[in-house]
C-alpha cells in the first residue's frame, strides 16, 4: 500500500469499534492532515484519497476482511460516493446501496490487524 493508503487503513482499522462507524470524506481528509503532515494536500475531494481508499478495499480483499472504504461516506447521504461502487455487478441503485449496507454490517463486525 502507497503512504497514504497506509494512514487510511489506521485510521479506519479501529472504527468498527465505535458505536457509529462511519466517518465522512471531509472528517477522514481533516483527520489525515491533523495526524500527518505528510498528508497536508488531502482535501475530501482529492483524486489522491479516492485512489488510495481503493488500495485500502484491496488490501481488505487480500486479507479477505470486509472492505474498510464502507465506513467512508458523504456528509449528505451518509452512503459513499459512486466510485465506491464501481465494479459492482448490479446496475441498479437500490441494488448496489444493499450492498454497500452488507459490507458496512460485516465490517463492523470483523477484526482488522496492525499493519
Amino acid at each position: 500500500m502507497s503512504p497514504l493508503a497506509g494512514a487510511i487503513y489506521d485510521i479506519l482499522r479501529v472504527r468498527p469499534r465505535r458505536g457509529e462507524p462511519r466517518i465522512t470524506y471531509k472528517q477522514l481528509a481533516t483527520e489525515l492532515r491533523d495526524r500527518f503532515s505528510a498528508f497536508e494536500y488531502v482535501h475530501h475531494r482529492n483524486q489522491q484519497l479516492y485512489a488510495a481508499l481503493d488500495e485500502v478495499g484491496i488490501e481488505c480483499r487480500r486479507l479477505k476482511l470486509p472492505p474498510l472504504p464502507a465506513l467512508v461516506v458523504r456528509a449528505d447521504t451518509m452512503r459513499p460516493g459512486d466510485a465506491y461502487y464501481n465494479g459492482m455487478r448490479s446496475p441498479y441503485r437500490g441494488e448496489r446501496i444493499d450492498a454497500w449496507r452488507r459490507d458496512l454490517e460485516a465490517v463492523k463486525g470483523a477484526v482488522y490487524p496492525r499493519r
